[in-house]
């Protein structure tokens, strides 16, 4: 995923040196090892979640921003013999996390605006994917810690990333790496409802199930006027924004390892030129407990099944000891 120029003769150098017995990279790496990843989390005070993290000359700010948003349910009245029930769902049927990619312009001068628009597309399209909504989570989150005033408002997450700068190579590890800790350090605040019945217990019931990917269930399991209307009016903050919880499911947020097949083995966290050289590599998405989230090929190059699936078993090992490393930083900036 690179554009980075180099001559014939250029690649054929970092080529010859990887096809070598012993292969050999530039800078005297082996072929699985990760150059030192800095990371500083929390950077800005503004952010209810930040981090920056760099690899070499490789460098991807990241901010998470919690916003309240009012909600005005759908209702579904249904006919229960002589009596009808109005049911609604408890959340929004989109996704209660949006994902924005943008660049630095100063990268327009080493990558082509189609290259950025590329990146910015298929990141954002990558998170989306890993932060939907599936069954009561999104993706690892679960849904039910958004809820503060159920069938009424709720907090919309807002993750935006920010490319500065691309000249080591390995952007897509850097910028999952940098999600990751800046939803490691996110903080919930802590709400309080106002003028409550004994009905909010309806906020401990499932909201979707993971075989109602259409969302009937989640229509019907809703809110009931006669009965389950949770007479919340409103909400007050428990205590300051920096105080907070942490999200739960945070540890389980994917992280990415791109994997690049060089004859029978992988090579890991490329320099901008070894990207350039290899015609394909294999970006896996995974969590540290070793959940797959996606696999994507790039590249105009070929592989085969069989080579994909040791890249993926490869990414995975890879991936869990990057985010157990992840969850080690502190708010200096830390090296894994």
């Amino acid at each position: 995923m690179s554009n980075a120029t180099l001559s014939r003769a250029e690649q054929n150098y970092v080529l010859d040196g990887l096809a070598l017995p012993t292969p050999q990279r530039q800078d005297g790496r082996k072929l699985e090892d990760y150059r030192p990843i800095s990371v500083e989390a929390p950077f800005s005070e503004q952010a209810n979640g930040s981090a920056r993290v760099s690899i070499d000359g490789t460098q991807v700010l990241c901010g998470v921003k919690l916003e309240m948003e009012a909600y005005d349910p759908p209702h579904v009245t249904v006919q229960d013999g002589k009596m009808a029930r109005d049911f609604a769902p408890l959340l929004p049927p989109l996704s209660r996390v949006q994902v924005g990619v943008e660049y630095s312009p100063a990268l327009l001068h080493s990558h082509t605006p189609q290259e950025l628009s590329v990146l910015s597309t298929s990141v954002q399209d990558m998170l989306n994917a890993c932060f939907g909504l599936h069954g009561d989570a999104l993706g690892p989150l679960p849904v039910r810690q958004f809820i503060v005033v159920p069938y009424a408002k709720f907090w919309l997450m807002r993750i935006d990333v920010y490319v500065l700068s691309w000249s080591g190579g390995n952007v897509l590890d850097t910028l999952f790496a940098s999600v990751f800790a800046a939803l490691w350090n996110t903080k919930l605040p802590k709400t309080k409802l106002l003028s409550v019945d004994k009905a909010v217990d309806a906020l401990n019931q499932p909201v979707l199930t993971d075989d109602d990917h259409v969302g009937m269930k989640y229509i019907t399991r809703g809110r009931k006027n006669e009965a389950a209307s949770t007479g919340a009016t409103d909400f007050a903050l428990e205590n300051e924004w920096e105080d907070g919880v942490s999200l739960e499911g945070r540890s389980e947020v994917p992280v990415c390892i791109s994997v690049y097949p060089v004859g029978n083995d992988f090579l890991l966290d490329p320099r901008l030129e070894e990207e350039s050289a290899l015609r394909v590599s294999i970006s896996v998405l995974c969590s540290a407990s070793g959940k797959l989230y996606g696999v994507q090929q790039r590249g105009d190059g070929e592989v085969t099944m069989a080579v994909v699936d040791k890249a993926i078993q490869a990414g995975i090992h890879h991936a869990k000891q990057l985010a157990a490393s992840l969850k080690t930083f502190g708010t200096a900036p830390h090296h894994v």
